[in-house]
């Protein structure tokens, strides 16, 4: 089953290895810059919640000892 799946993850890019061998090389580009394009918008989304937390996660209050006046 491992397998399977294995293979089924990659047959964008047999299909692409398929058509370049078969002189299609218009819609091999296009598959190309179809797989890159999704790539890239799958990796801004993931940076766009790490840059959305660092500017907007309310930061957490540590408490204080009040009484502490540095006199150890």
């Amino acid at each position: 089953m491992a397998e399977r799946t294995e293979v089924n993850s990659h047959q964008g890019e047999l299909d692409i290895v398929n058509q370049i061998s078969n002189n299609d090389r218009a819609q091999a580009i296009d598959a190309i810059k179809d797989m890159l394009f999704a790539k890239a918008s799958d990796s801004m989304a993931d940076y766009k919640k790490v840059v959305a937390n660092t500017f907007f996660d309310e930061p957490t209050e540590t408490e204080t000892n009040e009484t502490d006046n540095g006199n150890d």
